[in-house]
């Protein structure tokens, strides 16, 4: 049964927070990496040349992943925990799986 006085649900909390359009922490390790070449290499043309590379390039790959999945890296780094195969059957020689006991 539908009700009446219900409030509508704001567009902004399910929206997910994205930073100049792609997901926010990799948009961090993007500036880090940009700050810390900078910081490191100095103010030359060739620092310069290649962070201004790194945000020009790598910022729209982020921003276009973003606009396919918001939580697309979340999801890739998470199944990199998981086995690349699993075994339909037990081995041979395993031994068999003994229940439990019940917790007292």
């Amino acid at each position: 049964m539908a009700r009446d006085d219900a409030a509508p649900l704001h567009s902004s909390l399910a929206r997910p927070l994205l930073m100049g359009g792609a997901e926010r922490y990799l948009v961090s390790g993007e500036l880090s990496l940009v700050l810390w070449l900078v910081s490191v290499g100095g103010p030359r043309l060739a620092t310069l040349t290649l962070a201004a590379l790194i945000v020009l390039v790598v910022h729209p790959v982020l921003r276009k992943a973003a606009a396919y999945d918001p939580q697309l890296s979340r999801v890739f780094f998470a199944q990199l925990k998981y086995q690349p195969f699993y075994p339909a059957r037990a081995a041979l020689g395993s031994r068999p799986l003994l229940p439990r006991p019940w917790p007292t």
